[in-house]
C-alpha cells in the first residue's frame, strides 16, 4: 500500500515426505533444484512463476505474479522468497493476501515417480502460488520491504523466518 515491496518467505518445497500428491521428493532432489535456481539468480535470470498452476510446463507472461529471489536448503526444508510483482497476476496475489487469504506456494517440474511416489531426476521449471500446496507447510509468510530498511530490520527479519517454523 505504501509502494514498497511486498515479498512472500518461508517454506517452498519440503523434501524426505510424502505430499499432498503423494509424491516423496528425496533431499537431494530438492537441494539439486535449489542450487539451479539461486545459480539462475546470480547469473541475472529470476525465475518468474504464475498466480495457480497452468496445464503446462510453459511458463505464461500474461499470469506472472512474482519472481523468486532466493532459496536455500534447511534441513529437508527449501527456504524461499519471492517478489510479489506489479502485474495483474501479482497485484491479485497481493490484494488477496491483504483480504486475508492464506497463499501457499508449490513447484512446477518434470521428473520420474514410481509406483511407491518417489520423485527421481526432478526437472525444475518454477514455484508458483496457489491455494492449497502439495508440501504439507508450504504457506510461507507475507512481508513488506519496509522491514528490511528499518534500523536492525534484516535481522529481525532474519531471525523471525527462522522461528516461525521452530516449534520449541
Amino acid at each position: 500500500k505504501d509502494g514498497k515491496d511486498h515479498y512472500l518467505s518461508g517454506i517452498f518445497m519440503q523434501a524426505e515426505m510424502k505430499n499432498g500428491n503423494g509424491r516423496n521428493y528425496n533431499v537431494s532432489e530438492i537441494t539439486a533444484a535449489c542450487e539451479s535456481i539461486m545459480e539462475k539468480i546470480k547469473q541475472g535470470h529470476p525465475i518468474a512463476g504464475e498466480l495457480n498452476h497452468p496445464d503446462d510446463l510453459s511458463i505464461n507472461l500474461e499470469r506472472v505474479s512474482h519472481i523468486i529471489t532466493d532459496i536455500r536448503m534447511e534441513g529437508n526444508n527449501a527456504i524461499g522468497k519471492a517478489k510479489l510483482l506489479n502485474t495483474p497476476m501479482g497485484t491479485l496475489a497481493k490484494n488477496l493476501l491483504e483480504g486475508g487469504l492464506r497463499l501457499g506456494v508449490s513447484s512446477r517440474g518434470t521428473g520420474e515417480v514410481n509406483e511407491s511416489g518417489d520423485v527421481s531426476g526432478f526437472s525444475f521449471v518454477t514455484m508458483d502460488i496457489v491455494a492449497t500446496p502439495s508440501a504439507p507447510d508450504a504457506f510461507p509468510n507475507s512481508i513488506h520491504e519496509s522491514l528490511e530498511y528499518a534500523s536492525n530490520g534484516k535481522e529481525v527479519l532474519k531471525l523471525s523466518e527462522a522461528v516461525i517454523h521452530d516449534e520449541s
